[in-house]
């Protein structure tokens, strides 16, 4: 699923809060695949829309609120995506096999993604913003294992393997993949390399469970 949209045949002054505020997170999204997160300041979020700095708090009373709306943006487009997945997928390993392929193909469709949310992670303490990024993450890993045990259950993998540390290396493929295609500068060959990787994955996960 890529980044929010807004129809530009309409007017700026007729769309609604909801609109705008959607607008916003799409504009954040687009300025993280081009720039460090620090650098997305209200000034160039308000530089890119074309409007004024006051018309972006005239919809968010603060830069937390929009950092806010980002990940909670995420937290429900990825959802949607890694849902649809399972839904179209068989067996409890295909179901593995196509969230992973969903979560590649939605961080090659909006690569900024990992780069905020990583850079929100770093600081110690915490904020509405980072607590909304740590559920996501612990529900993501919870649905993971999920999988996972489905999988043991079903005899398509081994009963040794431990469910809730498999998401752990499944995570962490994905985040080498954002990790080797933004050496590169390039996120169009993500998809390919994934699909390419996950035997690989698949692999451990069997050698593993057999120790």
């Amino acid at each position: 699923m890529n980044a929010p949209t807004t129809d530009n045949a309409v007017p700026r002054h007729r769309l609604k809060t909801g609109e705008r505020q959607r607008e916003i997170v799409a504009t954040v999204i687009a300025l993280a695949r081009e720039r460090g997160p620090d650098a997305i300041t209200t000034q160039a979020i308000a530089d890119r829309m074309g409007v004024t700095q006051g018309a972006i708090f005239r919809h968010f009373p603060d830069k937390e609120a929009i950092w806010l709306a980002v990940f909670v943006w995420v937290r429900e487009s990825l959802g949607a995506v890694l849902e649809k997945a399972v839904d179209k997928a068989g067996s409890p390993l295909a179901n593995i096999e196509a969230v992973f392929l969903a979560h590649v193909a939605f961080i090659a469709a909006n690569p900024g993604v990992p780069r905020v949310m990583f850079h929100e992670l770093q600081y110690p303490g915490d904020s509405p913003v980072r607590a909304e990024v740590r559920a996501m993450i612990t529900s993501y890993g919870e649905r993971l294992a999920s999988l996972f045990a489905a999988a043991k259950t079903a005899g398509e993998l081994p009963a040794g393997l431990d469910a809730a540390l498999a998401p752990v290396l499944f995570i962490g493929a994905v985040q080498g993949l954002v990790i080797q295609s933004a050496l590169a500068g390039d996120e169009s060959g993500m998809n390919k390399r994934a699909r390419q990787l996950f035997p690989l994955l698949l692999d451990g996960y069997r050698g593993q469970g057999k120790k």
